[in-house]
């Protein structure tokens, strides 16, 4: 078996080369936006709770602990249904599955506004957490028909940086509506958030389904030859994977599956923190009332995307994603271990939790480049859906955990210790589990002496 640490060598410059980035541009300017704006949304939907969290906590008396467990209960939801969503993709296709999907967290994203109890309040985040579950499994294996590993590396890192962008859209209409809509028709700041945030959704929703095709080969605004020569050039790519896992029934027991679960799960943890806390951190830290709080962390996603998409984009010509996502791993850690020293310094903060959400955004986007070198179509239409839900346990333990750290201490610092070790062991693992792993495959491969 070849090694997998080489750069990929550039390709001549001939006119197929040039209809075919023409082509791949076209499809970007087609899939990107939509792709990137619901991955925006979601994240909203999602991450919005944490906004709101300074007004509604203490309106319904919710302690830390209720807080975190219901903000954590998101992922319950997220991890019970990835698998079933993906399944359900592969037989209706993308456009339809990717629309109904953001329709309906849309829907419950609008309900969030009715909460009056700490019970509804879990329902509510278990039923969207269930709704969003098979989007980003579904886009990473939509990406992958799409485009291959150097461009997939590009483009996924682009639409992964919506996650961080997310928190701007947050925290500038979040702070608007806390300021300045608070009491509008009787009605809580909090609860107008909620509305006003998720009908995006529900709009572009239905942009989708208009304008997603489920493939190159249905894509109406390619022609014939553009649709070959992509077709052709992602036959290429696919020849060019390191060892597919084998049949769907045998990722269970496949090592590299379990490493990579483990690997994502410590990331997850890292990002988890950082998404469901960073407003609390802004107030404690002093950095005032609600828009200027929302106009800080506007400012810090905007930094932490650009940093994701230029680290990404440096690393995107290596085949091998692995180191780089390490790296990118190791720099969150630090800026979260360095986090509690700093705690009531505004600058900072402010620049750990740029470096931070840097790190985890980079470390997401090239982890999902490395699963899909290992796992050919049938077997990552489950594998990586399969990977997704499993480490997505870490975004329902993380907030639980640092809100009950937080009521049982009086500081956050516990819980933020433990997400950097859990992040700093996926670091480990990218570096050592995973040959490891592969020396397995390699050794149970047909014709190979150990088999």
């Amino acid at each position: 078996m070849t090694t997998q640490f080489k750069a990929e060598a550039p390709a001549f410059d001939t006119d197929a080369d040039a209809a075919l980035r023409k082509a791949y541009r076209t499809s970007e300017w087609r899939i990107l936006p939509i792709l990137f704006g619901l991955w925006m949304l979601a994240w909203v939907d999602r991450a919005n709770v944490a906004f709101a969290k300074l007004q509604m906590a203490p309106d319904l008396g919710f302690s830390e602990t209720a807080y975190g467990f219901g903000a954590g209960l998101f992922f319950l939801g997220y991890v019970l249904l990835g698998v079933p969503s993906a399944m359900v993709q592969r037989r209706v296709g993308a456009r339809l599955t990717i629309s109904v999907i953001a329709l309906g967290w849309g829907a419950t994203s609008v309900a969030m506004m009715f909460v009056h109890s700490a019970g509804m309040f879990y329902a509510l985040r278990l039923l969207l957490g269930a709704f969003e579950a098979g989007f980003y499994p579904g886009v990473i294996l939509y990406l992958n028909q799409w485009y291959p590993t150097q461009r997939r590396t590009r483009n996924f890192s682009i639409f992964h940086s919506a996650a961080i962008c997310s928190t701007v859209a947050v925290g500038m209409t979040g702070g608007f509506v806390l300021d300045h809509m608070s009491g509008l028709l009787g009605v809580a700041g909090w609860r107008w958030m909620f509305l006003v945030q998720a009908v995006p959704t529900m709009v572009l929703a239905g942009v989708a389904f208009r304008v997603l095709p489920d493939g190159p080969a249905t894509a109406r605004w390619l022609s014939e030859g553009q649709r070959r020569l992509i077709l052709a050039d992602l036959a290429r790519s696919a020849s060019q994977a390191i060892a597919p896992t084998g049949k769907p029934g045998s990722l269970l027991a496949n090592p590299m599956t379990w490493v990579l679960a483990a690997v994502y799960f410590g990331i997850l943890a890292a990002n988890s923190a950082l998404s469901f806390f960073t407003p609390t951190i802004l107030h404690d830290a002093g950095f005032g009332g609600y828009s200027a709080i929302g106009g800080v962390i506007a400012a810090i996603c905007l930094l932490g995307a650009i940093g994701n998409i230029v680290f990404s984009s440096a690393v995107s010509r290596f085949r091998d994603s692995r180191l780089a996502c390490a790296i990118a791993s190791v720099i969150s850690v630090a800026s979260i271990l360095a986090l509690p020293a700093i705690w009531h310094s505004r600058p900072g903060t402010f620049l750990t939790l740029v470096l931070a959400l840097a790190g985890t955004g980079a470390g997401i986007s090239l982890f999902w480049q490395i699963p899909v070198r290992f796992m050919d179509e049938s077997t990552a239409a489950l594998g990586v859906p399969l990977i997704s839900s499993v480490a997505n346990v870490a975004g329902f333990l993380t907030p639980w955990l640092i809100g009950y750290l937080r009521d049982m201490s009086g500081t956050y610092s516990g819980g933020f210790l433990t997400a950097a070790g859990a992040q700093a062991l996926a670091a480990a693992l990218l570096i050592t589990g995973i040959p490891l792993a592969l020396r397995h495959l390699v050794a149970q491969a047909p014709g190979s002496k150990r088999a």
